[in-house]
């Protein structure tokens, strides 16, 4: 059995970038999420009866619920795992 190997410097930048711009809508889309779901909360807070913010909270939620079981890492705080390793073929 090979052992991999670690690829050089750049390459590894570079898979790092693509792998963050891969990524970065995700993340974006989750921030926004969370933004406006503070937003519903507190102005339901101050309106409890308004079903059109009742259901726009839990409509947040669930999408927020999705995300975060698609994606797990996204609300873990950690970065997901990046794969350096390259198998060597020589």
């Amino acid at each position: 059995m090979k052992t991999p190997k670690i690829p050089e410097e750049d390459i590894l930048f570079e898979i790092s970038y693509q792998y963050r711009s891969s990524v970065q809508h995700l993340e974006r889309e989750y921030l926004d999420l969370r933004i406006c779901l503070r937003d519903a909360e507190a102005d339901l807070r101050s309106d409890s009866q308004n079903q059109e913010l009742v259901s726009r909270v839990d409509y947040l939620k669930n999408r927020l619920k999705e995300l975060e079981s698609r994606y797990p890492w996204i609300s873990t705080g950690r970065p997901s795992e990046i794969p350096f390793w390259i198998n060597s073929t020589a």
